[in-house]
């Protein structure tokens, strides 16, 4: 994917209307689409109002915590993914990786307590 080319208008139309569409079914605000995308608030509500130039880093990792995937052909269009897209798990993932400090141990200590929380709500 190209991921600082310049949109025309009627693909950054497209664009939004489908960013939309999808943060709107999945019941998130701006903030908390920008929490699980890890980009700022601002620039969520900005590109959900379509104003922006460029398909940059802030549009792609919104349109890939959505699930929306880019398709090339004759131009630039965006669809739906097959992956569904479940908003509770990515502020699960989202929880998880703040709460890991990026080693083998902390991974596996994570692990160990989430399978314990896992026990323990299955009683």
């Amino acid at each position: 994917m190209q991921i600082y080319m310049k949109p025309k208008q009627i693909e950054r139309a497209e664009l939004v209307r489908h960013i939309n569409e999808k943060r709107l079914e999945a019941g998130l605000s701006y903030a908390e689409l920008a929490d699980i995308a890890d980009v700022d608030a601002s620039q969520v509500s900005r590109i959900c109002r379509g104003q922006f130039i460029t398909f940059g880093a802030s549009v792609v990792r919104i349109c890939t915590t959505l699930g929306l995937q880019n398709t090339q052909g004759e131009g630039t269009t965006w669809k739906r993914s097959r992956r569904a897209f479940d908003p509770n798990w990515a502020k699960l993932e989202r929880s998880i990786r703040r709460a890991w400090d990026n080693t083998p141990v902390g991974a596996e200590r994570l692990a160990k307590v989430i399978g314990a929380v896992g026990e323990i709500t299955r009683k």
